[in-house]
């Protein structure tokens, strides 16, 4: 059988007037080398709005999640706010990033042409990619130049800028992704559960101890040792990260608290303030208002939403 053309499956492409959003979601195997990244990519994504001003009429919210992000700007970079309850920080030094949101949310504002690739990684295997130092991640900002070497990511944002295509895009962040990838480990304790709960988040941690064959003890302890957080808090935020995806589907918060693992609507409510600082109607609101409706981003990341401003 003739191997596919090397190119990524584009699950989602969205056009908005002249503006293009598109997505790759989990990279098929149309290659080996694909089907390796396929285990460490949840999703990526290409912001595409080369118009200035069609671009600063967009405005991104970014709500808590658990996996970690990697943003490549070939464009002009987003000035961002991040937020809890009355807590407001801003700040914009990192042309290309990652981090984890772990609380609060951000508003993200394009200052010019808008030009994004986005990759979710699977928290489970990302430390092919980092290390097992996911928990410095929380609530941090670090600069891909210090991950990977400033001029290798710099040579990626100019073959990036250089790019016609979302697909050449993909492209070249998977050429970018597989130089770095490290080899293969053994998989840890931690890494198994947090697959596990990303499947089913209303797993006990008696429970993924059992399946693991490991003792609770040293399942919580590797599992903060990696992604600084226990498997409670980690459940909680794959449960938050599903809700306002929920919500676009047009259900009511009850059958949400219900389909995401809540015991009720309080039970979701009490949740989603302590982590992002306002209630999920409050935020689906404010996105509302602007917008007219809630429009979920191509990135398969639930917490990730765009809005018109």
């Amino acid at each position: 059988m003739q191997p596919q053309q090397d190119k990524p499956a584009i699950k989602h492409r969205l056009h908005v007037r002249q503006r293009c959003v598109s997505s790759a979601l989990s990279p098929t195997a149309v290659s080996d080398t694909s089907s390796v990244l396929s285990d460490v990519v949840d999703a990526m994504t290409d912001w595409d709005v080369a118009c200035r001003h069609q671009a600063r009429t967009l405005s991104f919210k970014s709500t808590p999640g658990y996996g970690l992000h990697l943003f490549v700007n070939y464009r002009t970079p987003l000035r961002w706010t991040w937020q809890f309850e009355s807590r407001v920080y801003r700040r914009s030094e990192h042309r290309h990033f990652a981090a984890i949101l772990q609380a609060g949310v951000i508003t993200s504002l394009p200052r010019g042409p808008l030009g994004i690739v986005g990759v979710r990684l699977k928290p489970e295997s990302t430390t092919r990619l980092v290390g097992e130092r996911l928990r410095y991640f929380l609530g941090a900002v670090i600069g891909l130049d210090d991950l990977f070497g400033a001029s290798r990511v710099s040579l990626l944002e100019e073959k990036l800028a250089e790019a016609t295509t979302s697909a050449e895009r993909f492209s070249h962040m998977r050429t970018f992704l597989l130089s770095n990838l490290r080899p293969r480990q053994t998989e840890s304790a931690a890494s198994r559960a947090a697959g596990l709960l990303r499947r089913d988040p209303r797993l006990r941690v008696s429970q993924l101890a059992a399946r693991l064959a490991v003792s609770e003890r040293h399942l919580c302890g590797d599992f903060s040792a990696m992604f600084g957080m226990g498997p409670k808090q980690f459940a909680r935020l794959v449960r938050i990260d599903r809700v306002l995806s929920a919500r676009v589907h047009g259900a009511t918060w009850a059958d949400i608290a219900c389909a995401t693992g809540f015991t009720d609507q309080a039970h979701l409510i009490h949740d989603f303030r302590a982590i992002a600082g306002v209630s999920p109607a409050e935020l689906s609101r404010q996105i509302t208002l602007s917008q007219g409706s809630l429009v979920p981003s191509a990135t398969s990341s639930p917490g990730f939403v765009r809005s018109a401003r």
